[in-house]
């Protein structure tokens, strides 16, 4: 059954500048989970986990990146750029850090965090986080040859434009397993609608360097769940990731796609709550 999409929020200056869409649920726990949706996503995609956790004892915390969801959509690349997606993921946490925190990325947004967390080691500091939930992460390398295919890549914005149907498309057929339920692969369809192409480039441009060796250095527990049917995340691109990270554990979705919240509800939510579970070292 699909629910309403719409998980609250409401628009924030998150650091000078920088206005977002952030939802909250502050109950006074000393734990807080943290969503951070993929490129093209936008905070609702976390809908089955917010309902599901609003009946625990966590704060809960989701944003729309820029560009994304009800956020702004500035018509500037610099915006859009990874370092710029990280910082402010950063002052989203620091308003609302607490003594736990888990956080739980999608797609893009694991690679966002990655780099963050590598970041901090390298200035010295300590991960903020207890633990990581990363779904479909993506990959380490280049992105634009799995988000936009072939010459569709390379294509001026304009024509980029005029091709947006098939590229609609091809993100259905790659995303979604083929089992899913129609009616919330309609949804999502209709909720990313007023993505822009020229952010989606931009945020490609700009995604940040991974340095894969450094990865050895994250000592927190990451728990990685990969869908066994997603086209846009190879099975082997986790499994390459489970194998940098020394606390790493993965686990294959079986008849699950790229949108692994959202097609697998429950085993997304019992993994989150398997990692609350998990003291850090």
């Amino acid at each position: 059954m699909i629910q309403n999409p719409s998980i609250g929020g409401s628009l924030r200056e998150v650091r000078p500048g920088r206005t977002l869409d952030v939802a909250v649920r502050d109950a006074g726990h000393d734990t807080t989970l943290f969503f951070i949706h993929g490129g093209g996503g936008n905070k609702a995609q976390f809908r089955f986990q917010w309902q599901y956790f609003a009946a625990r004892p966590v704060n809960l915390v989701a944003w729309d990146a820029i560009g994304h969801g009800r956020s702004p959509q500035p018509r500037n690349a610099a915006a859009y750029h990874g370092a710029e997606l990280v910082a402010d993921a950063r002052a989203v946490f620091a308003a609302h850090q607490t003594r736990h925190c888990v956080l739980v990325a999608h797609s893009y947004g694991a690679r966002l965090v990655l780099a963050w967390l590598l970041e901090d080691l390298a200035q010295g500091r300590e991960p903020v986080a207890d633990a990581l939930v990363l779904l479909g992460a993506a990959p380490l390398g280049p992105l634009g040859a799995r988000l936009l295919p072939g010459l569709l890549g390379h294509l001026p914005l304009p024509l980029l434009e005029l091709a947006r149907p098939l590229l609609a498309e091809g993100f259905k057929r790659r995303a979604w397993d083929r089992g899913a339920d129609p009616a919330l692969v309609r949804t999502e369809q209709l909720a990313t609608r007023g993505n822009s192409l020229f952010m989606m480039q931009s945020m490609i441009a700009g995604a940040p360097a991974i340095d894969e060796q450094a990865l050895a250095r994250l000592r927190l527990p990451v728990l990685i769940l990969a869908g066994e049917t997603d086209g846009l995340v190879p099975l082997a691109a986790s499994e390459h990731l489970a194998t940098l990270l020394p606390r790493a554990e993965l686990r294959r979705v079986p008849r699950c796609g790229h949108q692994i919240m959202m097609e697998a509800p429950d085993i997304t939510n019992r993994a989150i709550d398997g990692v609350l579970a998990v003291p850090a070292a």
